[in-house]
Protein backbone atom coordinates (compact mmCIF):
# COMPACT_ATOMS: atom_id res chain seq x y z
CA UNK A 1 0.00 0.00 0.00
CA UNK A 2 2.85 2.42 0.80
CA UNK A 3 3.76 4.52 -2.22
CA UNK A 4 6.55 6.74 -0.88
CA UNK A 5 8.57 7.62 2.19
CA UNK A 6 9.84 11.19 2.25
CA UNK A 7 12.74 11.85 4.62
CA UNK A 8 13.64 15.46 5.42
CA UNK A 9 16.98 15.93 7.23
CA UNK A 10 18.99 18.99 8.19
CA UNK A 11 19.89 21.37 10.96
CA UNK A 12 17.41 23.04 13.29
CA UNK A 13 15.24 25.79 11.72
CA UNK A 14 16.15 25.03 8.10
CA UNK A 15 12.59 24.43 6.80
CA UNK A 16 12.09 20.69 7.37
CA UNK A 17 8.97 20.96 9.53
CA UNK A 18 7.21 23.55 7.38
CA UNK A 19 7.92 21.46 4.28
CA UNK A 20 6.69 18.29 6.00
CA UNK A 21 3.44 19.95 7.15
CA UNK A 22 2.79 21.43 3.72
CA UNK A 23 3.47 18.08 2.03
CA UNK A 24 1.08 16.32 4.42
CA UNK A 25 -1.64 18.83 3.50
CA UNK A 26 -0.98 18.17 -0.21
CA UNK A 27 -0.92 14.37 0.08
CA UNK A 28 -4.07 14.04 2.16
CA UNK A 29 -5.19 11.92 5.06
CA UNK A 30 -3.53 8.63 4.08
CA UNK A 31 -0.21 10.18 5.15
CA UNK A 32 1.71 9.52 8.36
CA UNK A 33 3.88 12.44 9.48
CA UNK A 34 6.61 11.39 11.91
CA UNK A 35 8.57 14.13 13.64
CA UNK A 36 11.83 12.96 15.19
CA UNK A 37 11.43 15.58 17.94
CA UNK A 38 7.91 14.44 18.74
CA UNK A 39 8.94 10.80 19.05
CA UNK A 40 12.29 11.29 20.78
CA UNK A 41 11.61 14.24 23.07
CA UNK A 42 7.88 14.27 23.76
CA UNK A 43 6.84 10.63 23.49
CA UNK A 44 9.94 8.99 24.96
CA UNK A 45 12.01 11.75 26.61
CA UNK A 46 15.20 10.24 25.15
CA UNK A 47 18.61 11.84 24.64
CA UNK A 48 19.76 12.13 21.02
CA UNK A 49 22.44 9.45 21.23
CA UNK A 50 23.15 6.15 19.47
CA UNK A 51 20.72 3.34 20.29
CA UNK A 52 18.09 5.62 21.84
CA UNK A 53 14.61 4.08 21.91
CA UNK A 54 13.18 6.52 19.39
CA UNK A 55 15.21 4.90 16.59
CA UNK A 56 13.43 1.56 16.83
CA UNK A 57 10.05 3.24 17.38
CA UNK A 58 10.44 5.36 14.25
CA UNK A 59 11.44 2.28 12.25
CA UNK A 60 8.48 0.32 13.65
CA UNK A 61 6.10 3.15 12.75
CA UNK A 62 7.37 3.21 9.18
CA UNK A 63 7.04 -0.56 8.86
CA UNK A 64 3.49 -0.34 10.25
CA UNK A 65 2.74 2.39 7.70
CA UNK A 66 3.77 0.04 4.88
CA UNK A 67 0.42 -1.78 5.21
CA UNK A 68 -1.73 1.08 6.44
CA UNK A 69 -1.10 4.37 4.62
CA UNK A 70 -0.02 5.64 1.21
CA UNK A 71 2.72 8.03 2.33
CA UNK A 72 5.14 8.55 5.21
CA UNK A 73 6.94 11.79 5.93
CA UNK A 74 9.83 11.56 8.39
CA UNK A 75 11.40 14.85 9.42
CA UNK A 76 14.13 15.75 11.85
CA UNK A 77 17.77 16.57 12.29
CA UNK A 78 18.31 12.78 12.16
CA UNK A 79 22.05 13.04 12.79
CA UNK A 80 24.11 10.66 10.67
CA UNK A 81 26.08 9.32 13.64
CA UNK A 82 22.84 8.39 15.46
CA UNK A 83 20.28 7.51 12.75
CA UNK A 84 22.30 6.36 9.72
CA UNK A 85 21.97 2.62 10.42
CA UNK A 86 18.19 2.87 10.64
CA UNK A 87 17.98 5.03 7.54
CA UNK A 88 20.20 2.62 5.57
CA UNK A 89 18.04 -0.34 6.66
CA UNK A 90 14.94 1.53 5.50
CA UNK A 91 16.62 2.49 2.23
CA UNK A 92 17.49 -1.18 1.60
CA UNK A 93 13.98 -2.28 2.48
CA UNK A 94 12.02 0.36 0.56
CA UNK A 95 14.56 1.29 -2.13
CA UNK A 96 13.02 3.64 -4.71
CA UNK A 97 9.99 4.33 -2.53
CA UNK A 98 12.26 6.20 -0.10
CA UNK A 99 13.08 9.74 -1.19
CA UNK A 100 15.61 11.58 0.97
CA UNK A 101 16.11 15.33 1.12
CA UNK A 102 18.90 17.17 2.86
CA UNK A 103 18.42 20.84 3.77
CA UNK A 104 21.83 22.44 3.28
CA UNK A 105 21.14 25.89 4.69
CA UNK A 106 23.96 27.98 6.16
CA UNK A 107 24.04 28.70 9.89
CA UNK A 108 23.11 32.41 9.82
CA UNK A 109 19.95 31.66 7.86
CA UNK A 110 18.88 28.85 10.21
CA UNK A 111 19.54 31.13 13.17
CA UNK A 112 17.29 33.81 11.61
CA UNK A 113 14.59 31.16 11.08
CA UNK A 114 14.97 30.06 14.68
CA UNK A 115 14.26 33.61 15.88
CA UNK A 116 10.79 33.36 14.29
CA UNK A 117 9.82 30.46 16.58
CA UNK A 118 7.62 30.98 19.64
CA UNK A 119 10.49 29.83 21.86
CA UNK A 120 13.73 30.41 19.95
CA UNK A 121 16.96 28.73 20.98
CA UNK A 122 20.04 30.72 21.90
CA UNK A 123 22.72 31.27 19.30
CA UNK A 124 25.20 29.28 21.42
CA UNK A 125 22.88 26.30 21.71
CA UNK A 126 22.25 26.27 17.97
CA UNK A 127 25.99 26.45 17.33
CA UNK A 128 26.52 23.50 19.69
CA UNK A 129 23.98 21.46 17.69
CA UNK A 130 25.27 22.55 14.28
CA UNK A 131 26.20 19.73 11.90
CA UNK A 132 28.02 20.83 8.78
CA UNK A 133 27.29 18.71 5.69
CA UNK A 134 25.77 15.79 7.61
CA UNK A 135 24.76 13.88 4.48
CA UNK A 136 24.28 10.13 4.46
CA UNK A 137 26.50 9.36 1.50
CA UNK A 138 23.85 8.12 -0.89
CA UNK A 139 22.05 10.35 -3.31
CA UNK A 140 19.90 12.83 -1.43
CA UNK A 141 18.16 15.69 -3.11
CA UNK A 142 19.65 18.84 -1.60
CA UNK A 143 17.63 21.96 -0.86
CA UNK A 144 19.54 25.21 -0.42
CA UNK A 145 18.74 28.79 0.53
CA UNK A 146 17.61 29.27 -3.10
CA UNK A 147 14.70 26.81 -2.66
CA UNK A 148 11.74 28.43 -0.94
CA UNK A 149 8.76 26.38 0.28
CA UNK A 150 6.94 26.66 -3.05
CA UNK A 151 9.99 25.46 -5.00
CA UNK A 152 10.53 22.56 -2.57
CA UNK A 153 6.89 21.50 -2.84
CA UNK A 154 6.90 21.71 -6.61
CA UNK A 155 10.00 19.49 -6.82
CA UNK A 156 8.77 16.93 -4.26
CA UNK A 157 5.35 16.56 -5.87
CA UNK A 158 6.96 16.21 -9.30
CA UNK A 159 9.09 13.21 -8.24
CA UNK A 160 6.39 11.61 -6.11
Amino acid sequence: MLENIFVFRGNSACGKSSTAKELKKSLGNSTLLISQDEVRKRMLDEKDKPNNKSISLIETMINWADQNVDFVILEGILKRDVYANMLFRLKNQYQKKMKTFYFDIFFEETYRGNLLKKKPFSRGLMQDWWLDNDRLGYKDHVFTINDDLLARMKYILKIK
